[in-house]
């Protein structure tokens, strides 16, 4: 087979959101896949029929579709031609099989450099591309699988199987019996596994490092106060980057661009709260009420921009504006907010002499998550109900809240094992 001939066993399966959508209806234009799924070994076409009833749910975010497009389809081109099983007949054992599998894939299965599925044929005719493939490796030598790939893997499926039995499509999700040894990397690799929590949070000396040294830059300089308000807004609201961002609906073409009024009053047994709008993932709504100790921060930022202290209603001014004062800044432009806000973090680490802090904090300046799971974090050890905070995150369940945010007794274990004699 050349290396430009598509796999006999393999053949992309699902399109972009809106093609999706219309081959639900009828696989008319894809006449190879049609083909493909009719002479697997097992009954594939209604597995891809619900497969695809479940992506379009998340088609209003192509980050989150991407990533779980690309996770459904490796794992049913596993389960059809390695397992020969379909999604009825699926069980922990085939889920084993799949770690394994995804730990040493192979090499027919992966593509050096990535492709898009599908392309334009002949009278509106979808063709698979030749060169695509399940798995993409752009680095030098051999496929090594990170942690955080098999991570990313076992959370994609947790969720799939989690909606296929409320669909009642099966019954119980094997992910329920799984074995977890299999979900963690080679042995080779167990080094590069520090132990860290599923959720990786800024200690709290770091934040008040972080927040102290936003403040100080303010004084320098007040272009400093949008990294501010970005940086308060994640954290303490347990925002992701994408939530302060544009979001384009693949489906329908329309975009969402964050304002001023997606903050607004709420009135509760007689007393007066503010609160603010978030499209989540799946463009689900939800309500995060805001403390009273950020609406300092609300407030100064907007006196920065010349704005009244609190936004009026029907507000269309954008959340976080461009440098220039126009627009709502994208979601590369805010990740680039965040990374300068640790950075200068780590410059003051640096300036008091604290090499090892400031390497720290510029190793983690690119991940703006550590901001929603620090505010989560802290809110959940300072005493606030989890069911609460589960709700502000948008979470479907306290218990997917409690197993990524609680581990029992962690700060006990490890204070009495750092004191403990020796």
């Amino acid at each position: 087979m050349s290396k430009t001939e598509l796999h006999p066993d393999l053949h992309p399966l699902f399109d972009t959101p809106s093609r999706l959508n219309e081959a639900k209806e009828s696989l008319g234009d894809y006449p190879s896949l049609e083909q493909y799924l009719a002479t697997r070994p097992v009954p594939a076409l209604s597995d891809w029929q619900i497969t695809a009833q479940y992506l379009t749910e998340y088609a209003a975010s192509s980050g989150t579709y991407n990533r779980f497009r690309g996770e459904t389809q490796r794992f049913l081109l596993f389960l059809w031609n390695i397992s020969k099983r379909s999604l009825a007949d699926c069980t922990s054992d085939d889920i084993n099989a799949y770690m394994r599998f995804l730990k040493n894939p192979d090499e027919s299965w992966i593509a050096r450099k990535p492709f898009h599925g599908f392309t334009n044929g002949a009278h509106g005719i979808r063709e698979p591309r030749h060169d695509w493939r399940p798995f993409v490796f752009t680095g030098k030598g051999d496929y090594v699988v990170m942690q955080t790939t098999l991570d990313a893997a076992t959370r994609a499926l947790h969720v799939y199987f989690r909606t296929l039995v409320t669909r009642k499509y099966i019954d119980r999700s094997p992910m329920i019996t799984a074995r977890k040894a299999e979900q963690k990397a080679s042995r080779a690799n167990f080094e590069a596994d520090n132990g860290d929590e599923i959720a990786p949070r800024l200690t709290d000396l770091q934040w008040s490092d972080l927040k102290e040294a936003l403040l100080a830059a303010c004084e320098e300089d007040d272009k400093y106060e949008r990294h501010l308000f970005v940086v308060m807004t994640m954290k303490t609201l347990y925002l992701r980057v994408s939530e302060l961002a544009p979001q384009r609906n693949e489906l329908t073409g329309e975009t969402y661009a964050p304002t001023m009024s997606a903050i607004r009053p709420k009135v509760i047994d007689g007393h007066r709260y503010w609160h603010i709008k978030i499209l989540g993932k799946g463009s689900k709504e939800r309500y995060i009420p805001l403390p009273s100790g950020y609406l300092y921060f609300l407030k100064r930022f907007r006196r920065w921009r010349a704005l009244p202290p609190l936004p009026e209603k029907g507000e269309q001014i954008p959340m976080i504006p461009r440098r220039n004062g126009t627009g709502q800044v994208g979601k590369r432009s805010l990740e680039r907010i965040v990374k300068e806000a640790f950075l200068l973090a780590a410059k003051r680490m640096e300036d008091e002499g604290r090499e090892e802090d400031a390497k720290e904090m510029e190793q983690i300046a690119d991940h703006t998550h550590y901001l929603r799971h620090t505010g989560a974090s802290m809110d959940i050890d300072a005493g606030r109900p989890i069911r609460h905070v589960s709700e502000d995150l948008g979470h479907e369940s306290v218990a997917f809240t409690e197993s990524i945010y609680i581990r029992a007794d962690a700060s006990d274990r490890y204070r009495s094992g750092h004191t403990r004699k020796v």
